[in-house]
């Protein structure tokens, strides 16, 4: 073989190995921007759930020891109740508060890509059955952010 086709072919393999180099790297920075990215997700739904958990605890704490707020919660999502009775209302609203949070909660967890679709369903058909009640939709509508918002006003079935 002569001297210049042993220089090309030398030539040709390093530019191919370095070519091969070039696509590892580059294949290597992609994964490693995706799991950036995939670390930044779980880290933001860690901290969406870390305020949620704060809330209903402060919402929920007055519920403690309550015994209209135990026979309310047996009542389900829409309870029977005197709305002419204070305490009961106020009862009310506050386990309204903290449902809506935890369905909030459910809300940005599937947004978030860490929750399937069959408990999202689950979770936002609880959620609309206490938007739909037009005593409690006041309540939903000044615990919520707009999307979630939205989502209840597209799906909801009740006007009120």
């Amino acid at each position: 073989m002569p001297d210049a086709r042993k220089i090309l072919t030398v030539w040709s393999i390093a530019n191919i190995t370095n070519l091969l180099g070039m696509t590892g790297i580059i294949g290597s920075l992609i994964f490693v921007g995706i799991e950036i990215q995939q670390n930044q997700n779980i880290a933001m739904a860690s901290q969406l759930q870390a305020r949620n958990d704060a809330l209903m605890a402060f919402y929920s704490s007055p519920l403690e020891g309550s015994a209209t707020a135990l026979l309310l919660m047996e009542g389900g999502i829409e309870p029977n109740i005197d709305w002419s009775n204070d305490e009961e209302r106020a009862t009310l609203i506050a386990i309204v508060r903290v449902r809506i949070i935890s369905l909030l909660n459910s809300f940005n967890q599937y947004n978030a890509g860490l929750i399937d679709q069959d408990t999202f369903i689950y979770a936002m058909n609880r959620a609309l059955e206490i938007y739909e009640n037009c005593r409690l939709r006041p309540t939903v509508i000044q615990r919520v952010p707009g999307g979630f918002l939205d989502y209840l006003e597209i799906n909801s079935t009740v006007s009120c």
